[in-house]
């Protein structure tokens, strides 16, 4: 008879449920590397565009309960980008997971920016300022 050890035990194909010491890596890097891993990612590939976007979006929200549309609307009526640009950037900046609204499914949803987006755009307002 031959035994695996619990190292060897496939999970897919034994039924018997994995070790909870494989759940996590090891080494979890802490959340201050992750950030700053995040940011200068979201950084280098966010274009220029995308960037303004999302900081004026987040000033717009600040005072304005609006869904993703309305808010390219407001925004193209109070600056010189074109309504189809921001609306194709907040489409984007949605599946980026930056940006929260309604869809069609949930019409009607206010835009609302996610944590990640909060703390991208704080880091980009102090890059601005330095």
């Amino acid at each position: 008879m031959n035994i695996k050890s619990p190292r060897e035990v496939s999970v897919f194909s034994s039924g018997q449920k994995a070790h909870t010491e494989y759940a996590e890596p090891v080494n979890t890097p802490p959340f201050e590397s992750l950030a700053s891993s995040f940011l200068s990612l979201a950084e280098h590939r966010l274009s220029d565009m995308q960037k303004t976007v999302l900081v004026m979006s987040a000033k717009v929200l600040e005072y304005h309960d609006l869904t993703v549309t309305a808010l390219a609307d407001h925004m193209s009526r109070r600056s010189h980008v074109p309504y189809s640009t921001l609306k194709w950037n907040l489409r984007l900046l949605t599946k980026m997971g930056l940006l929260v609204g309604g869809d069609t499914k949930n019409r009607g949803r206010k835009a609302s920016l996610t944590e990640a987006a909060r703390l991208l755009i704080h880091h980009l307002e102090d890059r601005a300022i330095s």
